[in-house]
């Protein structure tokens, strides 16, 4: 059986450690962490390190059942296979392969996920905090998924984004906690001017997404303005 030797690229490697790795980040995360790029190329590289020594040993064994056939009678018997004593350093290798390359899956699939459910908490908009957690891959992402959203909410003339619950009220008291909104118009057909700290009664559907933004706080009707 092959087992790499001291000076063996494969002998730096910890098996299966890096991807794991990446998916501990995800669990000890409260939301999402930072995307850890280096441990994603880490991964790849330990990826093609066990394809280069999968491939190498490939090419021994049948360049040693080539060598076997030749020999007449007894190469018959093995029948050009893979001889058993190479067979199991394969089978690791290739174990290792598929290992990591399911460990890259679910740790992106997971973080699109996460991408996807903030579409619809937030709107289109990107919070800064969470834009730094990303890569630019990710960003691009969720810019395109929003497109996508967009434009099937404009095929269908319906803005699905605008009540994800079912509302017990159509109106909807709110508070001013953020700065520099500016004046929106309601369905109603008048605006309103959202000036700090000041409280509004408003349809639902035309304050839903900066509640989601955290620009309105959303009142019980016990509070006071």
């Amino acid at each position: 059986i092959y087992l790499p030797t001291p000076n063996s690229k494969t002998s730096l490697m910890n098996y299966g450690q890096r991807g794991r790795e990446l998916l501990l980040d995800l669990k000890r995360s409260d939301w999402l962490p930072p995307y850890n790029d280096e441990g994603v190329r880490a991964t790849l590289q330990e990826i093609s390190l066990h394809f280069d020594e999968l491939s190498d040993q490939v090419d021994a064994a049948n360049s040693a059942a080539a060598r076997s056939s030749g020999d007449g009678a007894s190469g018959s018997k093995s029948g050009g296979k893979i001889p058993m004593e190479t067979r199991p350093a394969m089978i690791l290798h290739d174990a290792a392969i598929r290992r990591n390359k399911r460990c890259l899956l679910a740790y992106h699939a997971y973080r699109m996920d996460k991408l996807r459910a903030l579409r619809w908490e937030t709107s289109a908009v990107l919070p800064p905090h969470v834009r730094a957690l990303l890569s630019e891959a990710e960003v691009d992402f969720f810019a395109e998924y929003d497109r996508l959203v967009s434009r099937h909410c404009t095929s269908i003339d319906l803005d699905l984004n605008s009540d994800l619950t079912p509302p017990e009220e159509d109106l909807v008291q709110v508070r001013v906690v953020r700065s520099g909104l500016g004046r929106i118009a309601t369905e109603y057909g008048g605006s309103v001017e959202l000036d700090m700290g000041t409280t509004h009664y408003l349809p639902r559907g035309d304050v839903e997404h900066l509640i989601r933004q955290g620009a309105l706080q959303q009142l019980d009707g016990e509070e006071n303005a």
